[in-house]
């Protein structure tokens, strides 16, 4: 699925944009995907580090586990 979105950017911030996206072989849209990527993933490895550090708490674990699914299905349907 393709989610069209409109960003307005300063001249200066579009330049640069261009010129990152240029220098790393892709497109704008190439270099915001990437940029998109590069953040769940940062969130995700973030709250799994917080579910290993709360694994003593077996109840705690589970709670966060059908939160993050819950919030996880949401996200696929676009709720």
């Amino acid at each position: 699925m393709t989610v069209k979105v409109g960003i307005s950017l300063p001249d200066a911030t579009h330049a640069r944009a261009l010129e990152q996206a240029r220098s790393a072989g892709t497109t704008l849209s190439g270099l915001v995907d990437a940029a998109l990527r590069a953040e769940l993933t940062r969130r995700e490895l973030a709250e799994h580090v917080a579910m290993l550090a709360e694994a003593d708490d077996a109840d705690r674990l589970r709670n966060r586990a059908r939160s993050r699914s819950r919030a996880l299905s949401a996200w696929k349907t676009g709720r």
